[in-house]
């Protein structure tokens, strides 16, 4: 790779810059749902299948006291419910509700409508481009959740 002369043309720069523009834009188009950015990873994963809450700290990336703050949000917003294993009573698994999955369907379509907001500048086969490149480097650097 290159020497280079500036800072400002760095990638790192660029994708630091237009990843705070897209991170706000997404918080501010999910504040009306009463969800921040960090629901979403947590909804899709309980849509796939319910987690125990270490389990679901563990899978993306956060401290188990992070969690409880997350799932005490979701659960305010009748989006999740706790429930007692039923092999381990000590244990509590954590299932999506129907408001729930409504919500992250909601969620999904805002941040396609921000990806179109902030990138529409890029035609669709760039976009394509774009969207493999960043999914290569997210797994890279085990980012995405399960990643």
């Amino acid at each position: 790779m290159p020497s280079q002369e500036s800072v400002t043309d760095s990638l790192t720069f660029l994708l630091g810059k237009v990843g705070q523009v897209a991170a706000g834009r997404f918080a501010e188009q999910l504040a009306p749902l009463g969800l921040r950015p960090r629901h979403c990873a947590v909804l899709e994963l309980l849509a796939a299948e319910p987690h125990g809450q270490l389990a679901l700290a563990r899978t993306i990336g956060v401290t188990p006291s992070v969690v409880v703050d997350m799932l005490d949000e979701l659960e305010a917003l009748g989006a999740v419910r706790r429930v007692r294993d039923t092999v381990d009573r000590r244990r509590q698994v954590i299932e999506i509700t129907d408001d729930g999955r409504a919500l992250s369907r909601s969620a999904a379509r805002i941040a396609g409508q921000v990806d179109v907001d902030v990138l529409g500048a890029l035609d669709p086969a760039r976009l394509g481009e774009l969207r493999k490149a960043l999914a290569r480097v997210a797994a890279a650097h085990r980012i995405l959740p399960g990643g």
